[in-house]
């Protein structure tokens, strides 16, 4: 697990506080003949090397062919993302790779077996590890559906002139997603302040809302959604916290 880490901080030192705009630009520019991409790589090698060294791995052809295939697949993997667009899918595939190839080299220089890799997960994965996972799954998409269909009635009554004053697509889900999962986490660590720290600093950007837009419906609409999304965050928190207890 040591080595994970350290390779871990390395990477993200590497990727997103060492490489310059100017590198990102030219790998997008000239793709495999980049004078960025060589840079970049440059202070992967230095940073992954540290990281083995200090993490404290005997040094010998193992560790190196494990060095080597950070490095080519590192190259390989931003070479690939040089030809795709910068959206956000491209960059979750982008990291997923090379953690998952940091993640493989830890397990087979650690000497960890299958056997023993199964055994890791099923204690990782446990019934409070799962049962937090999915009430966080939950408090996503589901109770955004719940909460839209819940509010369809309402959202009916917003007439074509005033939908030119709608906020950005998805824009209130994500808000959703944020604000539920931030109440069950307070909840979970018993700091109930959170959630009124939360509450207030929503009210405070929405009363600008409705103060603009002069319209009883669009508040009540807005302060239905957000007693919907609270109480569901509350609910299923409170609800985690009890079963965590007894199980």
């Amino acid at each position: 697990m040591k080595l994970f880490f350290f390779l871990l901080v390395a990477h993200f030192i590497a990727d997103f506080y060492l490489q310059k705009h100017s590198w990102i630009m030219c790998k997008v520019e000239n793709k495999q003949r980049s004078i960025g991409l060589l840079k970049h790589m440059g202070v992967h090698v230095i940073l992954t090397s540290l990281a083995i060294l200090l993490s404290g791995v005997t040094i010998d052809i193992t560790s190196l062919i494990a060095f080597a295939v950070i490095i080519i697949s590192h190259y390989a993997i931003d070479i690939w993302k040089t030809y795709r667009n910068f959206v956000i899918k491209y960059f979750l595939i982008d990291q997923i790779g090379h953690l998952l190839v940091i993640a493989g080299i830890s397990v087979w220089l650690s000497g960890i077996d299958l056997r023993q890799s199964h055994l890791l997960l099923i204690e990782f994965f446990d019934a409070s590890t799962l049962m937090i996972l999915g009430l966080y799954l939950f408090l996503c998409k589901p109770v955004s559906l719940i909460i839209t269909l819940s509010l369809t009635k309402y959202t009916t009554q917003f007439n074509e002139e005033e939908k030119a004053n709608e906020g950005l697509a998805s824009a209130g889900e994500l808000i959703g997603y944020f604000e539920r999962g931030l109440i069950a986490t307070f909840i979970l660590l018993d700091q109930f302040a959170g959630v009124g720290f939360l509450l207030a600093a929503k009210s405070v950007f929405r009363f600008g809302d409705m103060r603009r837009q002069s319209d009883r419906k669009l508040t009540e609409y807005i302060m239905l959604g957000t007693l919907f999304s609270f109480s569901f965050g509350i609910g299923f928190g409170k609800l985690a916290d009890y079963l965590l207890q007894i199980l």
